[in-house]
């Protein structure tokens, strides 16, 4: 492994991991509750992003394929559409 890409995946690997942190300490704030829908928000966005690190640098698929990259991604995308999506039907039908 290069020096270069070695410095860039513990780069990355930090990122990941003060992502893991900070999702972390947002969903402990609500202890037996449910969380808000902002909070879902923050932790998919940053779960979003955690899994684009992890695709692109760790899987090594930064320019080499990216039809599988786009692909690898939107598997998780798909899943934080179905899962707001949930929520905010909860929400609406919980007001009515």
């Amino acid at each position: 492994m290069k020096p270069k890409s070695s410095a860039s995946l513990f780069a990355s690997t930090n990122w990941i991991l003060m992502m893991g942190i900070v999702s972390g300490l947002i969903s402990a704030q609500w202890k037996h509750e449910a969380l808000p829908l902002v909070a879902i928000i923050a932790v998919l966005g940053l779960t979003i992003f955690k899994a684009r690190l992890i695709i692109l640098d760790f899987m090594h698929l930064r320019g080499a394929r990216p039809g599988l990259a786009a692909a690898l991604l939107a598997w998780p995308i798909l899943f934080m559409v179905a899962i707001l999506a949930k929520s905010a039907a909860a929400n609406f039908l919980g007001t009515l």
